[in-house]
Order: structure tokens, then C-alpha cells, then sequence
């Protein structure tokens, strides 16, 4: 017998009729059944964890909020700064270094190695540049940044020299760049309030592995090169 809302009865239960557990005693697993299509849902008991179980302390976030974690670096660009880039040059004579680069057309760096060294100097195809280490405020992006050597008799370019006095100042003191065309230089800023010093990857470790990171695959280093194939009509 039922009473009007569709329950069981009392008379029901006192005659014995199975007791039927509570939705939140149990969950509903649907099965598949005979080939009719039909679900049967099956019961299966629900596992209560207390939270008397859960290790609050390995959970506990640290004072800022956030969870902090290192990575390695795969991926150095080698660029200028973005002229909306707050950014920090590394310090010291090791995270400094002068090479020959080459720049092809679509602005794709390389080292360029002894063996084709003289080739590319006699087509003034040699770019000499100090390559510093920058970091970007906020992003944390690590990447190679050249500047142009001054040319053998002294002259330095008024960008190559602005930027020069920029990366020089922010070894020490977030730093902001922004070509003025006009002026054929580049405009220096700096921030209204005091930032945290940067937080450097303690991998990579070195320059020289920095620069594997940067260049790799980007070595002109031998006459089968196709960057020397193509400028010598090998094609």
C-alpha cells in the first residue's frame, strides 16, 4: 500500500518489506544488461573519507599564495626587449660574451664557426655583438640579448649605444626601452616604484650552457652548411 505521495506505507514496513537505504547511503552505478539497451542501476556503498585523514600540512600553500616551482629551460630567445618589458641584465663578466653572428633574412641568429668565419667577413656578412643575459619583470622570460660591437675605428651606432648604457644600468635597476626614431636612439625608463630584485634560474647554470640552449642547431660551422651552399649558388 502507498500513501499519496508515492512512499511505502507504514503498513508496508511492518509487513516485513525490505528497507530501502537513502540516496546518499548509496550510489548509482548504471550496468549494461540482457542486450535490451536498458541500464540496470546497480547499488554500491558510498566511502566516506574524513577529513581527519587529509595531511593539511603537505597541502599548505606558501605566504604569498601561490605555489612556486622551477623549471628547466628548453627554449632561450636570443631578441631585443619588448618596449613594454621591464627587464634586468645579469651581472658579472661571465654572463657576458663577444661572438661573430650572422642574421639572415628572416632574422634567424647563428654562431658562426672558424671554418666559414673569413667566407662570410669578406661578404660583410659578419655581425660582431656582445650578447648579455636579460629577464623580464612578472614572465620570469630568460633570453640572449646582442648588441653591436663599435666598429674598428671607434664609431659606436647611437642605438647600439643607448641600448649598451641601458643593459648596463639594469644589472642593477629595472630598466625600460623604446626606440625614438626620430632621435635615431633609444629612450630609457624607469619604473615609479620599487620592484623585487629577479629570481635567476638556477638551471641553466652557465653562460656556455645558456648559449647551447639559444644556438642549438644555429652553428655555421662547415662549407656544406646550406646558409654557405646558398650564398655560394650551390643550390
Amino acid at each position: 500500500m502507498k500513501n499519496e505521495e508515492g512512499a511505502p506505507s507504514t503498513a508496508s514496513k511492518q509487513q516485513g518489506a525490505p528497507t530501502i537505504k537513502s540516496p546518499s547511503d548509496t550510489i548509482k552505478v548504471g550496468v549494461t544488461g540482457d542486450g535490451s539497451g536498458t541500464d540496470h542501476p546497480t547499488q554500491v556503498p558510498n566511502v566516506d573519507h574524513g577529513a581527519g585523514d587529509i595531511d593539511f600540512d603537505a597541502l599548505r600553500l606558501p605566504s604569498s599564495g601561490q605555489v612556486v616551482v622551477k623549471k628547466d629551460l628548453t627554449i632561450i630567445p636570443i631578441r631585443k626587449p619588448k618596449r613594454t618589458e621591464w627587464f634586468r641584465v645579469r651581472p658579472g663578466k661571465e654572463w657576458v660574451i663577444d661572438l661573430p653572428l650572422y642574421e639572415d633574412d628572416d632574422g634567424e641568429t647563428y654562431i658562426v664557426g672558424p671554418e666559414c668565419l673569413g667566407f662570410l667577413n669578406d661578404r660583410g656578412l659578419i655581425w660582431r655583438a656582445r650578447i648579455h643575459t636579460l629577464i623580464v619583470f612578472g614572465s620570469g622570460v630568460i633570453f640572449l640579448s646582442p648588441i653591436g660591437l663599435p666598429a674598428p675605428d671607434g664609431k659606436i651606432n647611437p642605438y647600439n649605444g643607448t641600448r649598451s648604457d641601458a643593459y648596463q644600468k639594469a644589472e642593477t635597476e629595472w630598466v625600460q626601452i623604446s626606440s625614438n626614431k626620430p632621435l635615431g636612439a633609444y629612450d630609457r625608463w624607469t619604473p615609479e616604484t620599487i620592484l623585487p630584485e629577479p629570481d635567476w634560474p638556477t638551471h641553466p647554470g652557465t653562460l656556455k650552457e645558456m648559449l647551447s640552449i639559444a644556438f642549438k642547431g644555429n652553428y655555421i660551422n662547415e662549407p656544406d652548411h646550406p646558409i654557405i651552399k646558398r650564398l655560394k649558388g650551390r643550390l
